[in-house]
């Protein structure tokens, strides 16, 4: 009886242990960083160029991409915050406060900390950076690691995920995912997905086609020209020709220049064929494709062709809300439960993105006012979201509109005051009558009594 409940516990454990393994190898070998490492080996696309992290943003757009949202997200106000009884409230004396919104180590600023863990994981995927610890496991410093080095491991017995650094020569070592700040980008599992690795064909086609524009006006006067002799050169004399032709005339410094030639040479220029006449306007089609890859606007990497400008308010918080939130939201959520572990007491991490959403003075002016008007905002609150000093405490108070009533009292006529009880005032006596009046009261004095 004992061997078979303990061959049952075996056979349970095997079959854990197998479980555990499979899962292991599975996010060990579908980390989007072992793809990004065979893109950067140099996988080529359809349109002949290879496509890697470090190419890809040899492309305009790619490049302009990488850096709206990576400083985008850098530049928010980033604080630890804790609901008192005013709202929320920063915790500017918290040492996290410090680390997320001064310095996460004694080299990196907190806005070169942001943009370079956001521009790693669009590109790879993932952003990484050690949380160092004191004894007392309190987080006192961020070190960033680039992507490359760093691979997402879980352990075949436990299930537990560690993090594997290699240090080169030095070998690897692991770090618990407790003290890893893991910024995942887009994706499933425990691991980001390579946008560049997925993005490919599109980049190829980017590349290939920037590749050929710089080809065509290297050229220069060239491309379409032909030079007819008429009379037989040798080997030679040909190569002689084509060199000095080339050396006065080709390029984009020497384009348009008048040509001088002997030996009774005509030139022939031939007309653009649609290949290259199109070339402008597949450059124009490419910025809109690498911007969807990245969830960019056009207009926000410089692409106006179709800006009308009448809603460039509205497109501006829509970016916001659609580009910029999710990267945001993703640095609060790591940041919530890996620096304050999960007794956080009350405590988060908050991006005030509300200078993103501002509209144009007007608009904002127009909002002030009728949230003044309903009692919601004081002066003082108007002044501090518009970055101003405030007034004092006179500007704490609440005003709103005397004429607002409540809906039951709406078309009703009003209830009239009571009236006024006031006392009679008394009569004056003018002097003849108060004259009379004494004489007639000595009188009735003088007047002997009657039994």
């Amino acid at each position: 009886m004992q061997m078979r409940i303990l061959t049952m516990l075996d056979g349970f454990r095997i079959g854990l242990a197998r479980g555990i393994s499979i899962l292991a190898q599975r996010v060990s070998t579908e980390p989007r960083h072992t793809a990004g490492s065979r893109v950067s080996g140099g996988s080529r696309t359809l349109a002949g160029v290879a496509i890697t992290p470090d190419s890809a943003v040899t492309i305009a757009t790619v490049w302009a991409c990488l850096r709206y949202l990576s400083q985008t997200v850098a530049v928010l106000p980033w604080h630890a915050m804790k609901d008192g009884a005013k709202g929320a409230e920063i915790q500017s004396k918290h040492s996290v406060d410090y680390l997320i919104y001064k310095r996460p180590n004694p080299e990196w600023s907190s806005f070169q900390f942001r943009e370079t863990l956001t521009h790693w994981a669009l590109r790879w995927g993932n952003g990484y950076a050690e949380i160092e610890r004191d004894q007392l496991r309190r987080p006192f410093a961020l070190w960033p690691i680039h992507p490359d080095r760093v691979e997402v491991c879980r352990d075949t017995e436990t299930g537990v995920l560690f993090y594997e650094v290699s240090n080169g020569d030095c070998g690897k070592i692991e770090i618990a995912a407790m003290d890893m700040f893991h910024l995942r980008g887009f994706g499933e599992g425990p691991v980001g997905v390579n946008v560049i690795h997925y993005a490919a064909q599109s980049l190829g086609w980017a590349k290939a086609a920037q590749m050929f524009g710089s080809a065509f006006f290297g050229n220069g006067a060239t491309p379409t020209t032909v030079v007819k002799n008429k009379k037989a050169l040798s080997p030679k004399g040909l190569a002689k020709q084509r060199a000095e032709f080339e050396q006065l005339y080709k390029g984009p410094y020497r384009a348009n220049k008048t040509a001088f030639l002997d030996n009774d040479a005509e030139i022939e220029k031939l007309g653009l064929n649609a290949e290259e006449t199109q070339l402008l306007e597949t450059h124009q089609f490419l910025v809109e494709e690498i911007c969807r890859w990245f969830g960019v606007p056009p207009h926000k990497v410089m692409h106006l062709l179709r800006a009308t400008f009448s809603n460039i308010e509205h497109q501006a918080i829509e970016v916001v809300v659609d580009s910029v939130s999710p990267w945001v939201k993703r640095f609060e959520d790591e940041a919530d439960y890996k620096l304050f572990g999960q007794n956080r007491q009350g405590l988060y991490t908050k991006m005030n993105m509300r200078a993103l959403m501002r509209g144009d003075q007007k608009t904002r002016g127009e909002y002030y006012k009728l949230m003044r008007e309903v009692g919601a905002y004081s002066p003082n609150r108007i002044l501090e979201l518009e970055d101003e000093n405030t007034i004092g405490a006179i500007g704490d108070i609440h005003t709103m509109n005397s004429t607002y009533t409540t809906l039951d009292r709406i078309g009703k006529e009003p209830a009239k005051p009571a009236p006024v009880q006031t006392a009679e005032p008394a009569l004056e006596e003018d002097a003849d009558a108060s004259t009379a009046r004494a004489a007639f009261e000595r009188m009735i004095a003088l007047e002997p009594a009657h039994a």
